[in-house]
């Protein structure tokens, strides 16, 4: 187990893959999993399952995932899944599927800067809610309503993690 200490410093260190890091080649099911849960292991830190095949199996039937192709799984996929395993710990399927299409519009369809967008806003401020315990300091200038709406996104997600550290580290 590790100390409340040791996930604050991940927390706040923590770096959201860019689609640059995702693995070029196709990957199996077990493989996409121990790689998003690799990446995403410090936002999860009450030792909550972070990604399941069912739950895979369950985005894919609810359209909130392609299908696989071949059994295989691309960048695609797992930046779809990166999303999906940050956003539910906020909101629910319904909600995370009207957020990415939202998301896909504001980059005009291009889910490679929605994504590394995304990941960027959720490392600004995940760090400073961690380092300061609130999002005061930060105002951001948006530049459209959906820019608006993935601030306030990201917001949500880290407040919730900052909360669930904050919990912790007053248990007795």
């Amino acid at each position: 187990m590790k100390t409340t200490r040791q996930i604050k410093e991940e927390l706040l260190h923590f770096t959201c893959p860019r689609w640059s890091d995702l693995p070029d080649f196709e990957l199996y099911m077990d493989q996409l999993i121990a790689c998003i849960t690799k990446y995403l292991e410090p936002l999860y830190f009450q030792e909550e399952k972070i990604l399941t095949n069912s739950m895979v199996n369950n985005y894919v039937k609810h359209s909130i995932l392609e299908p696989p192709i071949k059994k295989h799984y691309n960048a695609k996929h797992m930046a779809y899944l990166i999303v999906v395993c940050i956003l539910k710990r906020v909101f629910t399927l319904t909600e995370i599927a009207q957020l990415i299409e939202v998301q896909s519009r504001m980059q005009n369809s291009n889910y490679v800067e929605a994504y590394d967008k995304f990941s960027s806003y959720l490392e600004i401020y995940l760090h400073e809610v961690m380092e300061k315990g609130n999002l005061n300091e930060l105002s951001p200038r948006y530049r459209s309503k959906e820019e608006e709406l993935l601030c306030n996104v990201v917001s949500s997600i880290a407040l919730k993690i900052y909360t669930e550290y904050y919990l912790l580290s007053t248990k007795k």
